[in-house]
Parts: structure tokens; C-alpha cells; sequence
């Protein structure tokens, strides 16, 4: 049977390649066949093309498509490479970055040199923790077989976005089950579940070993009772616990449940320098606001009282809008094209920053942990198609949110804790096509006293 890319020779012996029909010739939308005719000296790609195809022709991977004989199969197939979750490409292999691979290997020589089976990883924002937990996950079953595993969050995002991670990783569409918001696991071998709906079970009625491998996301949390009871409870084979910012206002020491040890670390200023993370411009700018006069609670900025200034006091709430605004157009050059994420004290602050934008001309939604979650991924997409130029929220996109384009983020509210300024600052320092660096506006009022900068 001749094969397209045939070569002859034409009446004026220039070099010529045909393509004629065959039983495996792509058919017009019509049904007709065709036949197509060039001269290769005068469209040399379409003959290394048509070079290049009949090497793909000819490798025995490739088979003779039958529609009566193979289209079951066919379809079947296709399903398998090709869910339905668009971010879940179980037909590609994850391959580590070489910063993953190094924590990987730390992680391997900890076990199999010094038997240290309780890991904490400590890693930049951006720098793929949820990848590198299912790389190793995946190395760990093709050791161990099923590997009955848990994976504990905070937030439903995050065992979204893990879940999907772990598919892709593992080439499984099917791999995992949420416990969550009113979702329970069928088989319960390979669990995504939310501290909240773990803090709910009685764990004398889960066997400790139940899981041989655990995995705690944002483990700087497990400083918390809900956190503590279970660690306590639970016997893996495993422990890994992911971070980027282990330390704690409190000075609790989550180490203690690794042994006191961390077994991988890759700071931000080490991932920035490495050119793993997008450089930043960060602007600390004075807002004329004081805040010495309110209330001091617990090592920290009493929020409702924060929220009486930036939102009731109105004449010193849309001078610092305004201020904000005029800010972000002399930093940035261009605000409609501007991707924002916004910090505020209070989900009514967020919705008065968001009214005010908008009066401003600069589209803004607000979200916060009591929108529905449908919505709150709508206005990230909203974000990332510049529908809309601002996101405003409390501390709803601190951890777990992965909008890689962000390309500013506004600190409306002072931070006292150096690990919420990390992980808000951490939301915009992802590598994106296009981004060449981040912008970062931090509004400074007179603070009290108490207020430590030395320690941000």
C-alpha cells in the first residue's frame, strides 16, 4: 500500500511529493477524497513535514485505525487520557524540578540512612509542596503497593487542588476521596479530609494505623488542638508535614511532632535567588491614618476596631480608598490590566474596598469565607481574565490559593505576624508567562507602641 510522501519526478525533473488517498487518508468533511500535489524545492517545511510523518508513520506504536473494529477501544481510551477536570493531564508524566528532586533525595536519605520516618518539609511559596508530596507518595506505593493514605487541609481548596495534584502525579482520574462539608468516604483508602470534619470523628473509633501514610498541609497549624488530637491519635508508617512558614506567633514549636528536626528546607530568599519565585517591588507607603488610639488585644490590633477607622470613620476611609487607588496608578502601568489581590481587617471592609473601586472605575469583587465556594473560584477566573482588576478578602487566600498571574497584592491592614505577611506575600510570587514582577503596596499608619516591625 503506498504510503504518503512518495517522491517523483516530475516532466521538468524537478523534485516532486505526493499525497494520494489511501485507506488511511484523512477524509474531507465532505466524505470525498483528495488529492494534493507540490513541488518540494518550492515548500521545503512541507518536505521535512511530510519526512517527519512518515517516521511517525512507520513506528510500530502507531496501529491502523478500524472505526467498526476499534472505536469502543478508542473511546475508551480517550476517556482515560483525557478527563474531565481540564488541570488533571493524567496523559503526562510529572517529572520533579531539580529543587524538587533535591528535597526528594533529603527525604529518601532521612528514611532509608537514618530511618527517620517523621518528615517535615519546610518550602517557599510557589515551589510546588503538594507536588513534591505526591512525588514522593508515588515513590512511597511503588514500594509499599496500596499505601492507605490520609491527607489532611483547612481549607476545601487546598483538598481540591491537592486531589488533583495527586491524579496527575499518580495518572489516576479516580484516585481519592473527599471528607469534607458533607462529603464522606466510600472506600477509605485514599482520603482528602478538612481538619473540620476530622475534629467531628470519634477517633476511638479509628484504629491509630488505619493509614500508613499521613500528610498534613499547612502543618504550622498543628499547634492547635484539633491538629494536636489527632497527630496524638494517629500511628503511621509516615508522617509528612508541609509548611513555608513553620514559625509561630505563639512560639509553639511544631517540630516536636517530627522529632524536633526539619528534614528538607527552601526558604523564600533562597527560592528568589535561585529564580524559582517572581522578583518583587514591595512600596511601603504612609496613609496618614493613626492607629495608636486603638485597642491592643492579644498581641495584636483589636480587628473591630481596625474596622471602625477603615470603614465607619468615612472621611478617613474613602481618603485612604482614594490614596490607594492614586497609589496603585503611579506604581503600576497599567490598572486595567492589573491582577490584585487585596488584604483587609474584616469582610466589611473588603465589601467598602470592592463598593469603592468600582465607583473609582477599577472593577473589584470581594470574597470571603461565608461566599459560597462556586463563587469565590468565579472571581479568581473573573481575576485571571481581568474581568475584574482587584480581589478583595480577609484571610480567606492567605494558604492554598494558586492564581500564579497575581501580579499585585495591597496589605490594607497591618500584619503583626511575620507568617501571614509571608503566606499573603507568597500569593503573588508565582512564576507566570507575561509577569515580570510583582508589586507590592503596604499602607503604614501610625501604630502604637506594641507594634514590632522588627518582627516582619
Amino acid at each position: 500500500m503506498p504510503r504518503p510522501g512518495s517522491s517523483g519526478a516530475t516532466a521538468d525533473s524537478q523534485p516532486r511529493t505526493s499525497v494520494r488517498p489511501t485507506s488511511r487518508s484523512r477524509r474531507s468533511s465532505t466524505g470525498s477524497s483528495g488529492t494534493c500535489a507540490f513541488h518540494a524545492s518550492t515548500f521545503p517545511r512541507c518536505s521535512r513535514s511530510s519526512k517527519a510523518f512518515d517516521g511517525y508513520w512507520e513506528d510500530p506504536e502507531f496501529e491502523p485505525y478500524d472505526p467498526a473494529r476499534d472505536r469502543e477501544r478508542f473511546e475508551c481510551a480517550r476517556k482515560v487520557e483525557r478527563p474531565q477536570a481540564p488541570f488533571e493531564l493524567l496523559a503526562l508524566d510529572v517529572n520533579p524540578y531539580p529543587h524538587q528532586q533535591e528535597i526528594l533525595d533529603r527525604l529518601t536519605a532521612e528514611r532509608d540512612l537514618h530511618c527517620r520516618w517523621k518528615n517535615l518539609v519546610v518550602a517557599a511559596t510557589g515551589t510546588g509542596k503538594t507536588v513534591i508530596a505526591a512525588l514522593d507518595y508515588r515513590r512511597v506505593r511503588r514500594m509499599w503497593g496500596e499505601a492507605r493514605l490520609l491527607y489532611v487541609a483547612h481549607r476545601r481548596e487546598i483538598l481540591h487542588q491537592s486531589r488533583s495534584t495527586f491524579r496527575a502525579v499518580l495518572r489516576d482520574g479516580s484516585f481519592g476521596e473527599l471528607w469534607s462539608e458533607g462529603e464522606r468516604p466510600v472506600g477509605g483508602k485514599h482520603v482528602f479530609a478538612s481538619i473540620q470534619t476530622l475534629a467531628r470523628v470519634d477517633l476511638d473509633g479509628m484504629s491509630p494505623d488505619v493509614f500508613e501514610v499521613v500528610i498534613v498541609d499547612e502543618v504550622h497549624h498543628a499547634e492547635a488542638r484539633t491538629y494536636e488530637r489527632l497527630l496524638a491519635h494517629l500511628r503511621p508508617r509516615l508522617l509528612l508535614g508541609l509548611t513555608a512558614t513553620p514559625e509561630r506567633a505563639d512560639g509553639e514549636d511544631i517540630r516536636r511532632w517530627f522529632d524536633g528536626r526539619v528534614a528538607a528546607e527552601l526558604r523564600l530568599w533562597t527560592a528568589l535567588e535561585r529564580g524559582l519565585l517572581c522578583p518583587f517591588q514591595y512600596f511601603g507607603l504612609h496613609d496618614d491614618v493613626d492607629l495608636s488610639a486603638v485597642q491592643w488585644k492579644r498581641g495584636g490590633y483589636d480587628p473591630s476596631a481596625l474596622e471602625r477607622v477603615y470603614v465607619l470613620s468615612r472621611e478617613i476611609a474613602v481618603r485612604r480608598v482614594r490614596l490607594v487607588a492614586q497609589a496603585l496608578a503611579d506604581k503600576v502601568r497599567d490598572l486595567r490590566g492589573m491582577r490584585a489581590l487585596g488584604f483587609c481587617v474584616s469582610v466589611r471592609h473588603a465589601e467598602f474596598m470592592a463598593e469603592e473601586f468600582a465607583k473609582l472605575g477599577i472593577p473589584a469583587v470581594a470574597v470571603s469565607a461565608q461566599t459560597p465556594m462556586a463563587d469565590r473560584e468565579r472571581a479568581l477566573r473573573r481575576l485571571k481574565d481581568r474581568e475584574v482588576n482587584v480581589v478583595f478578602a480577609v484571610d480567606l487566600f492567605n494558604e492554598g490559593v494558586d492564581v500564579p498571574e497575581v501580579d499585585t497584592v495591597i496589605f490594607l491592614r497591618p500584619t503583626e505576624s511575620p507568617t501571614v505577611f509571608l503566606q499573603q506575600l507568597g500569593r503573588g510570587l508565582r512564576l507566570a508567562e507575561g509577569k515580570a514582577c510583582l508589586t507590592v503596596l503596604d499602607m503604614i499608619g501610625r501604630p502604637t507602641r506594641r507594634f514590632r516591625f522588627d518582627l516582619r
